[in-house]
């Protein structure tokens, strides 16, 4: 079975050459290295969130297009919060934290009862 990383990857080269593009080219366009391109689709790492975020607006993909059993309705959710996050100053970032941190516990407390 695929690790993760290399699943993620894989995809990212699948739509990157669907486009037509080069590593080089999609690295350009996220402000990365064709060499952290590179690493990404062959698995060794995993795109840092941002990065992810900026290499599915480029590649217009969104996480429903990944192959993952993770229910259309909760991609959409995912998707929608991924670009508020992606969107937001370091300002807003840091209250969108404290928030999430917040909801996160209420929700672990709720489980437990």
């Amino acid at each position: 079975m695929k690790n993760s990383k290399l699943q993620i990857g894989e995809q990212i080269k699948k739509y990157r050459v669907l486009r037509g593009m080069t590593q080089n080219d999609l690295a350009e366009k996220i402000g990365i290295t064709e060499k952290q391109i590179s690493k990404i689709e062959t698995g060794v790492h995993y795109p840092m969130f941002e990065n992810f975020v900026k290499i599915m607006d480029v590649l217009g993909v969104q996480m429903k297009d990944f192959d993952y059993e993770i229910e259309t309705e909760n991609n959409i959710l995912r998707n929608a919060i991924f670009k508020i996050l992606y969107r937001a100053t370091d300002y807003e970032l840091k209250y969108y934290s404290v928030l999430i941190r917040q909801l996160d516990r209420l929700f672990k407390e709720k489980r437990k009862m």
